[in-house]
């Protein structure tokens, strides 16, 4: 089986970089944030309250879970746009990919990182003035982006397993993405 996890921080590309490289025809996609913005729009204005998402996670993994099994099932690689967001998350996922009866699992995880003034910019650019609440938002989108990287470090040191990763990062440059370093 092969899995696909685009990674950064908010507003780092993870959407445009999946609709520059994976042909949507040949994939399994999960769009998390899409997902859940498109079923609970109704709760936008209630993301200042820290447990309204609570009840999020174990939708997410439910899907993730079904996306994997169709994946194997099928032969079609899955690609997780924004997944993991936090190393709980990864932890999660690779307990699923170490499924016994999913045999070796190739993961590649695509890392895009971006600059925080880059960062604010989009942000800004895409909803205009930011308040509080965002700005907190940008700052832990890029702690849990360094928390991911730090556990997904120590699941690529560590060979007892079946999951096999790849880590790719890369440079953005004129609007595109360009693959500067992977590591097995």
């Amino acid at each position: 089986m092969i899995a696909h996890c685009i990674i950064g921080q908010a507003g780092s590309g993870k959407s445009t970089f999946i609709n520059d490289k994976f042909d949507k025809e040949d994939h399994i996609f999960f769009n998390v944030g899409n997902m859940l913005r498109g079923m609970f729009s109704c709760l936008k204005g209630n993301q200042k309250n820290n447990n309204v998402w609570d009840f999020a996670n174990p939708l997410v993994y439910s899907v993730m879970k079904h996306c994997i099994l169709t994946s194997h099932g099928t032969g079609y690689p899955v690609i997780f746009d924004g997944l993991p967001r936090n190393s709980n998350q990864l932890q999660r996922l690779h307990t699923y990919l170490t499924s016994p009866k999913l045999g070796e699992v190739e993961m590649h995880v695509h890392c895009l990182d971006i600059d925080k003034n880059e960062q604010i910019s989009r942000i800004e650019n895409r909803n205009g003035n930011l308040d509080e609440y965002q700005m907190k938002r940008i700052i832990q989108s890029r702690d849990d982006f360094e928390g991911v990287i730090n556990a997904l470090e120590t699941l690529v040191e560590n060979k007892k397993h079946e999951v096999s990763y790849t880590v790719n990062w890369y440079k953005q440059l004129d609007g595109g993405f360009i693959l500067e370093n992977s590591n097995r």
